[in-house]
């Protein structure tokens, strides 16, 4: 596609980036090349546009400070014409900004001349390297399959290897010498005085991780569902028991507490106290009412207990409530 005055602003800013930037490129122009894809992509196809700089400095992502400055910058290159804005009849206007086709053509054509000298430059300092990385590197030819027991290390594979030498025993070894035979022997003699086991842990603990899979130990086995059902049945159990001690302390001393409340008068019996409260046996229910009863009026809970064909001496089954 040939650039012309008649482009497009925003195809004329994508070829300006592609080339390299031209006299805009640099560390110190970031801000003004920021700010011109600002105004391009607010204007899109239009001659020019109706905005703040407070509206350009958030689409280039800068402070407005800095974009002012900017705008100074490209006005004095020529590549925008900026009308700032007024206040006409006591209402802001916002200033009108055009970009300058032909300058930002001008601009694209010069950068691309600059871009090919720098594309020349570097094809050539890459086909040096790439020259002189042939010269360095040996390319030896190998199969892409390594042996399995062949050395890991890649530059223990490309170090040239020397044939080893043969070397055979001129004179017989001395009589200390321990053959393989005896060290073999020597150490399964000496294995159970080993305080160590054979993968340097302590032998008999569970620090090592190669003696517990090797050790099936029954208490690591993995329970079975009968295993699982005892072990939940004995947990309820005891559950139960304690919840039952709890709730037997805990009527014990709602027991104690009310008879500290309710202390029997000096000189009248259980009876006739359990008569004068009879208000307070509407009350009572189940176990309650016949503690009370039993120990404020044992003939009634005498008749109570043989109504029902049970003894008369309390047992901690005789719970459930009798009615009256």
């Amino acid at each position: 596609m040939a650039l012309s005055v008649e482009t497009p602003a925003p195809v004329l800013y994508r070829s300006l980036c592609r080339a390299g930037w031209g006299e805009l490129a640099g560390r110190e122009w970031q801000g003004v090349r920021s700010t011109l894809g600002a105004i391009v992509n607010r204007a899109r196809s239009k001659q020019g546009i109706d905005c703040t700089v407070w509206q350009i400095a958030q689409s280039a992502g800068l402070s407005e400070k800095w974009t002012s400055r900017c705008l100074l910058i490209l006005e004095g290159l020529g590549v925008i014409t900026w009308q700032r804005g007024l206040i006409e009849e006591g209402k802001p206007k916002p200033g009108f900004i055009t970009v300058c086709r032909h300058v930002l053509l001008d601009l694209v054509r010069q950068a691309w001349k600059q871009g090919y000298s720098k594309w020349t430059e570097r094809r050539a300092e890459t086909a040096r390297r790439l020259a002189l990385l042939k010269k360095a590197t040996a390319n030896i030819r190998r199969s892409r399959r390594t042996e399995l027991s062949s050395h890991l290390n890649s530059e223990y594979l490309s170090a040239p290897q020397s044939a080893e030498r043969d070397i055979q025993a001129q004179t017989p070894p001395p009589d200390w010498a321990i053959g393989k035979e005896d060290t073999m022997t020597s150490a399964i003699a000496s294995d159970e005085d080993n305080p160590l086991c054979p993968h340097g842990y302590t032998k008999g603990g569970t620090a090592c991780p190669s003696c517990n899979r090797i050790n099936d130990r029954p208490e690591k086995r993995r329970w079975t569902k009968k295993q699982q059902a005892e072990w939940r049945n004995r947990k309820a159990r005891e559950n139960l028991a304690l919840l039952n001690q709890q709730t037997e302390a805990k009527r014990i001393a709602e027991a104690a507490e009310w008879e500290r409340l309710h202390p029997i008068p000096a000189g009248m019996s259980g009876a006739n106290w359990c008569l004068l409260c009879q208000s307070y046996h509407e009350r009572l229910e189940g176990q309650a009412y016949m503690e009370h009863v039993r120990e404020h009026d044992p003939a009634m809970y005498r008749r109570l207990m043989e109504r029902e064909g049970k003894s008369s001496q309390y047992t901690p089954d005789a719970t459930a409530w009798i009615g009256r």
